[in-house]
């Protein structure tokens, strides 16, 4: 049981999951001719988001399960990485396969947001993953384990007093992370400005329309080059002409012999998340190797979150590496580069049941390719505007742990 795994507040009772999470399995025939959104539970408790929206015909597994806004949303496979959220509008009458679980909550006994709160707790978060079994990378969930658990909660009046001074507490988050995200878009509009990136784009009537970077829906596809001209006041190069790609692949039985010894490998989002990718060692197979300052890539389900690596790390199949050509391209113009173009590459993701990068495409993507010396530039610019936000996310990170701090203290001993 979970109230056998940690110290709580004993002025509050003990409840069964169960008891205010109901499971909710409206079950949906997938049609053919019908548009579905589907979403994404982002790992380490960072909310829920429309992933795609994919017509019928090209969604694989056919009986799933509708999402109703303000139900709790758990991913089996990730729930030991926090991988919960509540459903936000956005996501309301979107589909979920089996490796999701919804569920009813009972307002009468739980604040959402209380929740909410509580499922960030790393005294939860242990739970979780103690709750999980299964082979690496594909643990999963015991329902029956997680519904049965009991957890320290306080009436429905002492959730909203507690909350209130919760909120009041990091309210100037808020304000620093809306500064954050203000910041971090001008870099990149900048960057995108600075490299004269925009398209020409057909349309009826044979006229013709100069669009912005950040308004493009996909990013070079081999099947829109006679529809679109993306152009740039610099070459654009193919990936692999500045770059070596190197794809992960599945770890074999050897390699899971060793990961039991100690090894560590790199083979998804959970792994890759924020950079938090921890090993020394790693496996003597060169082919599939990173090494320090190659740009790690996601390229199966969660695409993207390029980062550097700090090590040699084996590489799953849901990682690649991106070795920069220094004399044709700097990394971490590379790297910028591709955080830019980030939710473009995703769009070119290919999969019924999670999205998935080729080499191909990897290899095909262009890239405006300026001087060295411009690059060099232009990555001195966006280090300085960068030094800013760090100083930013070290005030939201005290008033977060300051609020996290209080909620802690206020349920658990």
């Amino acid at each position: 049981m979970l109230a056998n795994q940690f110290n709580y507040n004993e002025e509050f009772e003990l409840e069964r999951i169960g008891k205010f999470l109901i499971r909710n399995k409206t079950q949906i025939v997938v049609d053919d001719e019908t548009i579905y959104k589907r979403v994404t539970i982002r790992l380490f408790n960072k909310g829920i988001k429309i992933r795609d929206t994919e017509i019928g015909n090209k969604i694989g597994t056919k009986k799933q399960f509708v999402v109703k806004e303000g139900q709790f949303l758990m991913s089996k496979i990730d729930a030991r990485n926090g991988a919960f959220g509540i459903a936000t509008k956005e996501v309301d009458g979107a589909i979920i396969t089996a490796d999701f679980l919804a569920f009813d909550i009972d307002i009468k006994k739980i604040t959402p947001q209380f929740l909410v709160l509580l499922t960030t707790t790393p005294e939860f978060q242990k739970f979780a993953q103690s709750a999980s079994s299964g082979t690496t990378g594909r643990q999963r969930m015991d329902e029956k384990k997680f519904l049965n658990a009991k957890i320290p909660l306080p009436s429905l009046s002492k959730q909203k007093e507690i909350l209130e001074n919760y909120n009041q507490k990091i309210s100037v988050t808020r304000e620093i992370n809306k500064e954050l995200l203000q910041k971090n878009n001008l870099i990149y509009e900048e960057l995108s400005s600075d490299l004269g990136i925009s398209i020409t784009l057909e349309v009826p009537k044979s006229l013709f329309n100069l669009i912005n970077y950040r308004t493009i829906s996909v990013w070079s596809v081999a099947d829109l080059l006679n529809k679109e001209s993306y152009q740039s006041k610099y070459p654009l190069m193919n990936l692999n002409e500045i770059a070596e790609i190197i794809m992960g692949n599945s770890p074999s039985s050897s390699l899971i012999t060793n990961l039991k010894k100690g090894y560590k490998f790199i083979g998804g989002a959970a792994d890759i998340q924020d950079g938090a990718v921890v090993s020394e060692r790693y496996i003597s197979n060169t082919s599939k190797l990173s090494k320090p300052g190659d740009i790690l890539y996601l390229i199966r389900a969660t695409i993207g979150n390029p980062i550097l690596a700090d090590s040699n790390y084996y590489l799953g199949r849901g990682v690649s590496a991106i070795r920069a050509n220094e004399n044709r391209v700097l990394t971490e113009f590379l790297l910028s580069v591709l955080k830019l173009m980030e939710d473009k590459i995703v769009k070119l993701g290919t999969g019924s049941t999670f999205k998935q990068i080729s080499k191909p495409i990897l290899e095909n993507i262009k890239i405006p390719v300026p001087p060295i010396d411009i690059q060099r530039a232009l990555v001195e610019k966006m280090r300085t505007e960068f030094s800013k936000i760090e100083e930013l996310k070290k005030q939201l990170i005290q008033n977060e742990n300051a609020g996290k701090v209080f909620f802690e203290n206020e349920i658990f001993k």
